[in-house]
This record gives structure tokens, sequence and C-alpha cells, in this order.
């Protein structure tokens, strides 16, 4: 076996591994950067997403973006976003000129550990075997690979079902004005993590590459995914777990070496198997298209317990909802730089990058216009502001206490376009928003009652409960805004309901239940029906069987679900974009809580030629056998 030696060792020469990369470099220590393709560049290179969703700029992407354009111009190429191949020509540009010695084609197969210390990496090629001795390793395999083998615990998933996000498999095309253009449409679901089931994406992407409306007829495609466009894989579980509630809410961190800015974006439409901060986020408040963004602590990029290693990938520490908006190109190749620097500083000071200096590295990625000295020092300032006041004026209640004004103030705004906001501060005030509400509420009607009512709701009050339940009956129309993410009043009415396991609806939803043919709206009855079974009488729990019974026995539900940027011209196969294999799930966990047998289905699921199917199946399972009835705590199971 051959055997080599360097300061740092990046693994992973994607969005995120190029920048460590170089950053490590620029920072004088000697770089060995190691990549399964045969080019470097990830999603946008490779993959062919060639353009920005938000993010932040800033240090070496700038240069790279910046020679990218120069190298487009004199090729005389034109395209929307970046041009792909002058991007990856710019950084193997920018490797070459400092030095950094790339192995192409080549896996990882195993960690060198010292105790709990990662000491480098061994990996293969078509030719040889090579361990490869670190200082400091960086995992930006993307799917935390590398942690993953180092023993690093981790999640994956979101928690009910364990489901990743959908990817997408893009072609690449000029249009009429000979302008590079590229259409990101999703194919399914994948389990990121299980290479039959990676394979099986790229043969089921191939075969539906003509899907959203495109034909030969309009669409003259020149290469169609070299690489799978994949958004989630495993989380590291890192010395922080960053939140969604963190980034909303704007907390500081000491630590803090970059901040991240998009919008949540899991190319979701089946919010009841989401979090229940998700299904309230974009479907109750309507904020989906909202962008915001904070603060990544240092402590992110540590896998718990394992020393030597960064992560810089979206495996970095974080959970599932954040994750659904921290994985944007400029924010990954912004965490590559914040990797690398530190990797480089940690050699240059002999130390672990567990025990490295915060301070210095906060000045160092200042220098490289990384971080911003503001970004120490600046106050916070929470994202949901109401008309005609500061954002940070919203940090003055979370610090100093909730004022009788401040809860008037936001009641006062239910009922009006400003709803969604003072929902929302109603329920990060919690308890002092209640007796306030109460007192509201036995005047108020219409929609202000209404709002009301779901204020008490978000707070899991029994007052709520009556107008919840008339909403839902009614089938209440509207939504916050024409998003179609966003529910109907009614639909958010029933969200509610089933956050605090009332059985009010009980009778009217199993109705629906029976009936409806809507995927997302019949896995948001399942959800309620699955919260309420323990609450349900002997009658109930028979119609229920009866219900969920006819779900697995009807084949044509399902292939009416939505894929991002998909048309009903896209096959509604099981291999694509039907959710049946959900509803059969959510049907057979239904079962079993109403004390039919639901277990049989789920283990013929745990089989399921499809990796993503039989990892919901096992996750249910497993909450079977932990006796878990309800959704969990919104936080995918560890495991090592």
């Amino acid at each position: 076996m051959e055997t080599r030696r360097t300061d740092v060792l990046v693994l992973g020469g994607g969005t995120a591994g190029v920048t460590a990369a170089i950053a490590a470099a620029e920072e004088g220590a000697e770089v060995i950067l190691v990549e399964r393709d045969n080019a470097l560049g990830g999603v946008g290179v490779r993959a062919g997403i060639h353009s920005y969703w938000y993010g932040l700029g800033g240090g070496v992407q700038n240069r790279l973006d910046a020679a990218a354009a120069k190298l487009r111009k004199q090729w005389g190429s034109r395209a929307v976003g970046y041009h792909p191949e002058a991007k990856g020509a710019a950084i193997a540009g920018a490797l070459a000129r400092l030095g950094v010695a790339a192995i192409y084609e080549a896996v990882v197969s195993e960690m060198i550990m010292d105790g709990n210390r990662v000491a480098g990496a061994v990996v293969e090629t078509a030719e040889s075997t090579v361990a490869i001795r670190a200082g400091v390793t960086i995992d930006s395999t993307g799917d935390g690979d590398a942690a993953f083998l180092a023993g690093a615990p981790y999640t994956l998933g979101r928690a009910w079902d364990g489901c990743q996000h959908a990817y997408s498999l893009v072609p690449r095309f000029l249009d009429d004005d000979h302008v590079m253009k590229f259409k990101n449409y999703d194919v399914g679901w994948i389990d990121a993590t299980d290479p039959a089931d990676v394979s099986r994406a790229y043969r089921v992407g191939r075969k539906y590459v003509w899907r959203g409306g495109e034909t030969p007829a309009n669409k003259h495609y020149m290469v169609v995914g070299p690489q799978l466009g994949v958004r989630e894989g495993r989380r590291i579980i890192g010395d922080y777990v960053l939140r969604q509630d963190d980034l909303l809410l704007d907390r500081r961190f000491d630590d803090v070496v970059m901040r991240c800015f998009a919008h949540i974006e899991n190319h979701a439409y089946d919010y009841a198997n989401e979090s229940e901060l998700s299904q309230i986020w974009i479907g109750v408040l309507g904020q989906w298209k909202f962008p915001f963004g904070g603060d990544v602590p240092y402590r992110c990029l540590l896998p718990a317990g394992v020393e030597g290693l960064l992560i810089a990938c979206r495996a970095l520490s974080q959970d599932h909802d954040c994750g659904n908006l921290f994985r944007m190109q400029r924010d990954m190749q912004k965490l590559g730089e914040v990797a690398g620097t530190a990797a480089a500083l940690a050699v240059r000071a002999d130390a672990s990058p567990r025990r490295l200096d915060v301070r210095a590295l906060q000045r160092t990625l200042i220098a490289r216009g990384a971080l911003r000295e503001s970004d120490l020092t600046r106050p916070s300032e929470p994202w949901l502001a109401f008309a005609g006041e500061e954002k940070r004026d919203r940090r003055r209640a979370l610090d100093d206490g909730v004022r009788d004004d401040d809860v008037r103030e936001a009641i006062a705004r239910l009922g009006t376009e400003e709803e969604p906001v003072a929902l929302w501060w109603l329920w990060q005030y919690g308890e002092p928003s209640v007796g306030p509400l109460l007192e509201a509420l036995r005047s108020a009607e219409g929609a202000r009652r209404r709002g009301i009512a779901f204020a008490l709701g978000l707070l899991k009050r029994p007052e709520s409960v009556p107008d919840l339940a008339e909403t839902f009956r009614r089938r209440d129309p509207g939504k916050p805004n024409e998003l179609d993410r966003t529910m109907e009043r009614w639909q958010a009415a029933l969200v509610l309901l089933r956050r605090m396991a009332d059985p009010a609806v009980c009778d009217d939803a199993l109705a629906s239940l029976r009936r409806e043919r809507f995927s997302t709206t019949l896995l948001l009855l399942l959800h309620y029906a699955i919260a309420v079974a323990g609450r349900m009488t002997d009658g109930q729990q028979a119609r229920t069987r009866a219900s969920a019974q006819a779900i697995l026995d009807d084949p044509g539900l399902g292939g009416d679900y939505k894929m991002h940027n998909v048309d009903a011209s896209m096959p509604a196969e099981e291999e694509t974009r039907s959710i049946k294999w959900s509803l059969d799930l959510n049907a057979a966990y239904l079962l079993e809580q109403v004390g039919a047998d639901g277990r049989g289905t789920l283990e013929r699921y745990a089989d399921d030629a499809r990796g993503y199917v039989r990892e919901a199946a096992e996750t249910l399972l497993a909450r079977l056998a932990r006796g878990k009835e309800g959704e969990g705590d919104g936080a995918s199971a560890s495991r090592a």
C-alpha cells in the first residue's frame, strides 16, 4: 500500500471541497484533494445547476466566479448564471497554481484512526490503494461519509419516516439565442447513503429525462446529468446542532464563522410527513418563500466525539429543517473556505481543530472576506417583523420579557394581512399571550375570531378547539398567500388539532378519509387519525380500520402527487412521483394504532426495491417497536 503525507486532506472535490482546498493552501498548508468523480466542482459544474439560489457571497467564491466569467468571455460562450465548464476550469487552475495535489476517481474506503482522532484516510483508485496521513482531515463528501466511517453519530432524513429530499437529474440545453440553460426539475426520492438506490436513481432519471413538458420538439438537450442533484443525506451530529429557529430568531453565537441565507426549500408537498415546525411555518403561516438566515457557529463543523476532522458539506451539524435552507451553493462554498482556513490554522498551531483559537480563526476569515467585522458585534434581529418596525425591535421582548402591549399589538393584527407575523410572535411569547387571547376571543367574530383560535391552537390551549373544529367542518378556504404549498384554513386547523391530539373532529375526519382522493390531504387526515387513535371510541376505531384498509387496497391513489417543476406529463409511477408508498405506510401504521395488522404491510415495504421506501418502512417499524404513537420531537434518531 502506498503511503502519502500532507498537512490537510480534503475528501470530496465538490462545491465546498474545492474552496476548502483552496483556502487551506492559501493559508500555507500542503493539501491533497480526493474526488470520486473525474472532475471537480460538484453540483454546479457536474450536476448542471449552474446558477445561485440565495446564499451569501464573499471570499474564495467571488474570485472563482470572476475567473470563470473571464474564461467564459474568452471562450465566447453564454450561459444563465455561470458557465459550468468555465467554473470547472477556474477551479482547476486555482488548485494547480497553489500546488494542491488532486486525486481523481478515488473512493474513501477507511479512515485512519489514532484512538478517536482521525489521522487521515485510505482511498481506493483503479490502480492502487493509498493511505494518506494528514494533520487535519476535512469531510466534504456531501453525505458525511468520512465522519460516518470515523464513528461519528448522525441523523438521516426527516423524523417521521426518514425520507430525504427529492433528487434531480438536470439536462442542459441551448435556447434559440445560443445561451446555455438548464431545467432543474425533480425525478423522485432517493436514499443518498445507499449505493444501490443511487444507481436506481440514475437509471430512473435517464429513463424519464423528458419531463415537465419538455420534448425533443421544443428542447435540444446538450448533456443530461453527469451527476445527480442530491439535496440531503446524513447530517453529522456535532458539538452544536443548528436549528431552524436559531436562524428565525437570529440567535447570536460567540464562535460565529459565517452566515447563511435562503428560504426553506425541501422540494416537498407532503407536509403532513414533515416536522411540526415545517407544517406551521410553511403550511399554517405560509412562509415558504420568506428568506432568512443567520450565524453558523464553528461547533457545527466539529463531529461529536471525533478529533482531527472538520465537516465542510451539507452533512454539517444541523437539523432536518435547517438543512432545507443551509445547503445552497454560495453558503456551501463559504463553509468550505471556513473549514479549509481552520484546518490550516490548526496545522500551523499544532492543535486539534476543536482546540483552535476561534478568535484567531475569525480574524483570518475577516481578512479573507469570508466573514465581516460586523458579524462579531451586530445586534440580533429576528426576521419576522410587523410593517413599520425594525427587525431588532422584535428582540426586545425576547431579551427583556414580554409586556402586555406586545401581546395586544400582535392580537390587533389577527384577521389582517399581518396575521402570519402576529401568529408567529404570539406563539413565541408563549404563556403571556394566553390571557389576552382568551379575553379577545369572547367578543371576536369572523376571520379575527379564527385568527385568535389559531394563536391559541399554536399554544395548545383547549379553548381553541371549538373554533378550530368549526373551521375544519366548514372547510374554510383561503390561504395566507397564493403559494401552492400553503394550506387552506381548514387544513391548517386540522394540523393544530393534531398537535393537541384532540379528537373533536374525529368523526368528520374519518368520513373525509374514506372519500378523499388527493394525496396531500389524505396524509393530513392519516396523521390526524394517528395522533388521536388512542382517544377513539370502539366504533371510531372500527371505521378507521376500514378506511385505512381501503387506502391499502386502492392502487389508484398517490398518482396525483406533485414534484418540483414537473407537470402531469411525467408518469406517476412508483419509481417516480407517485406517493402511494407513503400513503400505504401511514395507513399501515394507523392500522397498528387501532388494533389491526399493519405490520405485514410495513415489513413488505421494508423489502422494497427502492432504498428510500425501505428506510421509511424501517423507521416506522422502529417507532412501533419503541411504542411511540406520535411524530416525535422533530429530530431523527441518532445512528452509529
